[in-house]
């Protein structure tokens, strides 16, 4: 009897330390590929586990192979939404974890109708250098058409930029420009 008596201790014992190990676990995994109907990888779609009691959030996104993966996720039911550009949002309620679970999940998203996109960008009209003192602008081919100046030549519109003068008018900030074009002439 001793024979069977240290069979059973041991039986026991193995039984007993199998039991105690996966109760010591309070955390689950759950790993999974997105991809597309063609069986294709979906990489970048962005994954989000939702516990459904605490309304933790957990995200990750599918690497280059489509593959992903979450670690340490605590014991209970969540909702899991995958979402990908392109493709419909896919949407799973119910998913229950024990401890040390280790769940598969396998996800293939539906392609997506295509979404209008507006896309609003600016330009700068006016750069202002900031190492210099310097004021300057540049005129525009429209701002010249409304100018309205007489005979529309260059040297009237030099007379209507900011800062200038034309001399011996009393201000302050003088030129010697008398409104006249000033040609060169070729040597011979």
């Amino acid at each position: 009897m001793t024979k069977w008596f240290k069979l059973a201790v041991i039986f026991a014992g193995v039984a007993l330390s199998t039991g105690v190990a996966s109760a010591q676990s309070v955390f689950a995994t759950l790993t999974g590929i997105v991809s597309d109907p063609a069986q294709a990888v979906v990489p970048n779609a962005k994954i989000t586990l939702k516990n459904a009691s605490s309304g933790d959030i957990r995200t990750t996104v599918s690497n280059s192979d489509g593959y992903f993966t979450f670690a340490a996720v605590p014991v209970g039911t969540y909702e899991a939404t995958v979402e990908a550009a392109g493709f419909q949002t896919y949407v799973l309620s119910g998913l229950g974890f024990t401890g040390a679970d280790k769940r598969n999940l396998d996800i293939v998203l539906k392609v997506g109708s295509t979404s209008e996109r507006v896309e609003v960008t600016g330009a700068a009209d006016l750069i202002s250098p900031v190492d210099s003192g310097e004021k300057s602008a540049v005129l525009t081919t429209k701002q010249l058409q409304d100018f309205s100046v007489v005979g529309r030549s260059a040297a009237e519109f030099i007379k209507i930029l900011p800062g200038f003068a034309i001399s011996n008018t009393g201000t302050e900030n003088r030129a010697n420009f008398t409104g006249e074009t000033i040609r060169h002439q070729r040597q011979r």
